[in-house]
């Protein structure tokens, strides 16, 4: 068929279809079946329907400028392509309703020339960006525009109190976008059927792929401690939780005042030097971590491997991502009730993707996140307009600032991901490499994680994302191999110049001298309150600390363990005490046959009674005359 047939079936079939009785937005896809019928067109019937029902009026009038130029130039290079579309009704000069706009732009979705042709009408910025957004799932604006290098949006009416009106540029509308407006969030996104077009048109970026680096800049500091660091940490961590030392706010997040005194009082060990920006920052993880896990304070399983599984656990129903980003303020305005935990959900799908034992750069993983949606917001998305950022005015005082949608990516979608690999090192999981973040903060970098350069996987984090079968040994830090543990006493020897020592037995032992550390039952105990969190701690001890002890030590150990909660308790017993003037009260519970049965003596004149027994006790004294309430 000619293109003045294909126009004039095409005009037919819609104008068939234009009735006020039915939906005037859909009729283009109402004529597919009828239009491929007696065209013989080829054409994906999915193509139609998501130009239909994706694009809206300010879209497809953009998008039909840009084909109707492709069209006017290019009418030979289409005359020979099989394509029975009827693109030339784009050349009419008649206003064009949605039905002809859409079966005239569906030309350039149906044959990878065509679509070329397109592409090379584009501006540099608009190409790029379109060709990102086909390697997304979806894409909010301020994203789409870091990963293309552009400004996709224009905000009108921004303040410090309000994220004024956001309105995606015209030249990039002829990609399908919602939303927008005041306080509104762009969203761009290539329906599944035209996404998959494109992609038989594009090549494969790089980072679809996580790609693995030989290894990691000398100029980066490397945290590769944290396999060994978190058996010595955790048995402190869980008792220092059981005790409620750490403060929580009503919302869950770990109080600011709480991180300086845990890290003070357990000794935490950080991943940045103590005049850097942030020298807490992996003592706000691990405070965080330990605020998530609360358990029935009779019933918790104290090993420590047990205990790293349950964390792992934890990370998609109740650690919440948004507390750890400290840079971030007004926490307690964001409501979580509808939060359905989706950073925390990508962060655990991260741990069974990275590749165990090599470095990940940040640069891949965050471009890999975006390909394959496992960055997000650590909130409901309506929610992060409460949220604020601090920075510095022109007159050098701080002021704060709620979080635009353009600066959603920078300040919250970025520090998310980042902060959960933190988190993960923390608590021995990765391993990481990062520089300590230089300049101002809101100018230099927007959040504590942002110089993070690589990460990871180590053999610790394979164990706990399930990623290998074999049984995991927790690895013994290599300072405590030059300590010496005498035979004949429950003295430990070490050399003067072991810094790392006094850390490491700390929870164990008492310092005595500059090269010998004491153990007593005292020291052994002083954070135990159970039998099962002793018999944790002897483990822990055994295995991270002294793998091969003196049988002496392990004699201390069994007796230890022995004495533990050598008392039963008794319940279900009421203690009553008598006045020693009553000799005769005294001589009816030691003599009356009924009183003797129910009757336990206690010393200092008390006597008990157990709860089972207390009627018939009570009942026997009234009887006697006694009134006993």
């Amino acid at each position: 068929m000619t293109q003045d047939e294909l126009v004039e079936l095409i005009n037919k079939l819609v104008k068939t279809n234009t009735d006020p009785q039915k939906n005037r937005n859909n009729i283009a896809s109402e004529v597919i079946a009828k239009y491929v019928k007696l065209s013989g067109a080829t054409i994906n019937a999915e193509i139609i329907r998501e130009l239909d029902a994706n694009y809206n009026k300010d879209g497809l009038t953009e998008l039909t400028k840009y084909v109707q130029e492709v069209v006017r130039k290019n009418k030979a290079t289409l005359a020979s392509l099989p394509l029975n579309l009827p693109y030339s009704l784009l050349l009419t000069n008649a206003t064009l309703n949605k039905a002809q706009m859409v079966w005239g732009v569906a030309v350039i979705f149906c044959d990878p020339v065509v679509y070329g042709l397109f592409r090379d009408s584009l501006s540099p910025d608009v190409s790029r960006t379109v060709e990102q957004l086909v390697w997304l799932p979806k894409a909010e604006s301020s994203v789409l525009a870091q990963l293309a290098k552009t400004t996709l949006t224009t905000v009108t009416g921004a303040s410090s109190w309000s994220a004024g009106n956001t309105e995606l540029k015209k030249e990039f509308k002829v990609m399908p976008f919602k939303g927008g407006g005041w306080h509104g969030r762009v969203e761009l996104a290539w329906p599944p059927a035209i996404r998959a077009f494109l992609q038989t048109v594009y090549p494969q970026p790089a980072d679809y792929l996580i790609r693995t680096i030989p290894s990691v800049s000398p100029d980066w500091t490397v945290w590769d401690e944290g396999e060994t660091i978190i058996f010595e940490e955790i048995q402190k961590l869980v008792a220092y939780r059981l005790q409620d030392g750490i403060q929580i706010n009503s919302s869950g997040k770990v109080a600011g005042s709480a991180y300086k005194k845990m890290r003070k009082l357990l000794g935490l060990r950080e991943f940045m030097a103590d005049n850097s920006p942030f020298p807490l920052l992996r003592t706000t993880c691990v405070a965080q971590m330990m605020a998530s896990f609360d358990p029935k304070k009779g019933e918790t399983q104290l090993d420590s491997m047990d205990l790293l599984n349950q964390f792992y656990k934890l990370i998609p129903k109740r650690f919440k991502l948004l507390f750890v980003l400290n840079e971030i303020k007004n926490h307690g305005y964001v409501s979580l009730n509808y939060y359905k935990q989706d950073a925390e959900i990508a962060l655990v799908e991260w741990l069974t993707r990275l590749p165990v034992g090599e470095w990940v750069s940040t640069e891949n993983i965050l471009a890999y996140a975006e390909i394959h949606d496992l960055s997000q917001l650590p909130c409901p998305s309506g929610e992060t307009i409460a949220l604020a950022y601090e920075f510095e005015t022109f007159r050098g005082t701080n002021a704060k600032s709620n979080i635009g949608p353009s600066e959603v990516y920078r300040y919250l979608k970025k520090p998310t991901l980042l902060a959960g690999f933190y988190v993960c090192a923390a608590l021995g999981w990765l391993d990481v490499a990062f520089t300590t973040p230089d300049g101002k903060l809101g100018q230099d970098f927007f959040s504590g994680y942002d110089t993070l350069k690589a990460v990871r996987l180590n053999g610790l984090g394979a164990h706990i994302a399930g990623r290998t079968k074999k049984d995991y040994t927790p690895k013994v830090n290599t300072a405590t191999q030059a300590l010496r543990f005498d035979e004949q006493s429950l003295l430990i020897f070490c050399d003067p110049s072991n810094v790392v020592a006094e850390t490491i037995l700390a929870n164990y032992a008492e310092r005595v001298s500059p090269t010998r550390f004491r153990v007593t039952a005292q020291t052994f105990l002083k954070d135990c309150k159970s039998k099962a969190q002793l018999v944790s701690k002897v483990s822990l001890f055994t295995k991270s600390i002294a793998p091969d002890l003196p049988t002496n030590w392990l004699a201390f150990f069994d007796e230890l363990t022995g004495k533990a909660e050598p008392l039963e308790l008794v319940k279900n017993m009421t203690m009553f005490r008598v006045s020693a003037k009553n000799q005769t009260l005294i001589r009816l519970l030691a003599q009356d046959e009924v009183l003797k049965t129910v009757v336990a003596k206690a010393e200092g004149f008390r006597i008990l009674v157990a709860d089972d027994q207390l009627t018939k006790f009570k009942n026997r004294l009234r009887e006697l005359g006694y009134l006993i309430g």
